[in-house]
């Protein structure tokens, strides 16, 4: 009889525990944080498609850095294509005159600049 009880209790135990992780694991996939826009170009989100995100855009990124300028002027830092929760679009980073640096988000199909972020926003976010 001892080890019947055992027995219940430690199964009892271990469904205890797979629940909680599953509540954990779908309360940190809820906290994500979703872009507030949606660029012109979809796709599903994959590592390693840098190549396939290319043969999808419409701009090169000399075009993504020009609006991100005219939207924040400054100098560019860093130009980068990104699937951001499957919107295809370009992350320009720009220095400004007064040395912030701003995050552009820029549509990788049309060219409009989609979001502008202060530099510590993103990384607030996170913590």
């Amino acid at each position: 009889m001892n080890v019947k009880r055992t027995v219940g209790i430690t199964l009892g135990a271990l469904a205890l525990g797979a629940g909680l992780l599953g509540a954990g694991y779908a309360r940190s996939q809820t906290g994500r944080q979703s872009p507030t826009y949606t660029s012109s170009i979809q796709a599903e989100q994959r590592t390693g498609e840098k190549a396939r995100l290319s043969a999808l855009v419409k701009i090169d990124a000399a075009h993504a850095i020009a609006a991100a300028l005219a939207q924040v002027p400054g100098t560019p830092l860093a130009v980068e294509l990104d699937n951001e929760h499957g919107n295809v679009v370009y992350s320009v980073e720009v220095k400004t005159g007064s040395y912030e640096i701003h995050e552009v988000t820029v549509d990788a199909g049309t060219g409009q600049v989609l979001q502008v972020s202060a530099g510590g926003e993103e990384e607030d976010a996170k913590d």
